[in-house]
């Protein structure tokens, strides 16, 4: 199986990110930021603004807004990139965005509305956060992006998206992948399908001295019962319920142990044609570069 493969940057996908992380709070204490993250963003924003997210329903536009940030001329600034969404009319939103959903998608009559509110939130959002922040992050995105959209004649696509992401694709009805290098998600990997294609976010090698690359790989394998989900893995492909009914813990103590899996890179995750199911196995490949780093760290 093949797909096509592009690299997206844009600064505009990293302040979605950072709004819906603090939006969702999803995976905080896994992730670099720490689960003290939200509490510090509320030091720079203001109460108005952060009852406003809190009372947000959804953020169905803003799942939608990846769609638009790869069509805009205006994707590599934030607020030409604004300015442009904001001139379109509901119509041509519709045109833009619907045929690249799945049909069991419907898209609400009030698009301009959702738009507007999104808009309204995203710019106060990037004022009184995303500015504030130290932007040379993104300097460094964007040189990765460039990094690796020089490089996808030199390595297979396959390839390229299981060592940055470990998301391994095995169905067909996969024919394009994006692949978005990410600061606010970082260790993890994240996905989104729209139809026949996938939006995956990547954490980007900051190049952390190999001393603190060992101690979260040794520190992930220092516990027998993620051992033992290892060991499972290993054989073969298997989904979160066959892990659970494997290794014969509950769901939350599961959930857990693979996210501090996941995030020093020990799995890999299958894309196969059943939709929102995620198969997962060993990146066995995590003992040679274990070796290697510990080399380096004694050399």
């Amino acid at each position: 199986m093949s797909y096509k493969l592009e690299i997206l940057y844009s600064p505009v996908y990293e302040l979605l990110l950072s709004f819906s992380l603090y939006k969702r709070q999803t995976f905080m204490k896994y992730l670099e930021l720490g689960s003290k993250w939200p509490e510090e963003v509320e030091t720079t924003i203001t109460p108005e603004l952060k009852e406003a997210i809190k009372l947000k329903e959804n953020l169905f536009f803003e799942d939608l807004m990846v769609l638009l940030i790869e069509q805009s001329p205006a994707q590599h600034d934030i607020t030409s990139f604004f300015d442009w969404l904001a001139a379109m009319s509901a119509g041509e939103i519709y045109e833009r965005v619907a045929p690249l959903l799945d049909n069991k998608i419907t898209l609400p009559t009030d698009l301009s509305l959702q738009r507007n509110r999104s808009i309204t939130l995203l710019k106060a959002w990037n004022e009184q956060y995303f500015q504030h922040t130290d932007l040379q992050f993104l300097e460094f995105l964007k040189q990765d992006a460039e990094e690796k959209a020089n490089s996808i004649e030199k390595y297979s696509a396959k390839a390229m998206v299981q060592q940055t992401s470990r998301f391994i694709i095995e169905t067909e009805k996969v024919t394009s992948v994006c692949l978005i290098p990410a600061f606010h998600f970082q260790p993890m990997s994240l996905v989104d399908q729209f139809k026949d294609k996938l939006y995956i976010t990547y954490p980007v090698n900051n190049n952390q001295i190999q001393f603190d690359g060992v101690l979260k790989m040794t520190k992930a394998l220092g516990d027998e019962k993620r051992l033992k989900i290892l060991h499972l893995l290993s054989k073969g492909a298997f989904t979160f319920t066959d892990i659970v009914s494997e290794i014969g813990m509950a769901k939350g103590n599961i959930h857990h142990h693979l996210s501090i899996l996941r995030g020093v890179g020990l799995l890999n995750i299958h894309i196969l044609d059943e939709p929102n199911t995620f198969y997962y196995s060993t990146n066995k490949s995590f003992t040679s570069d274990l070796k290697k780093q510990i080399e380096l760290l004694l050399s």
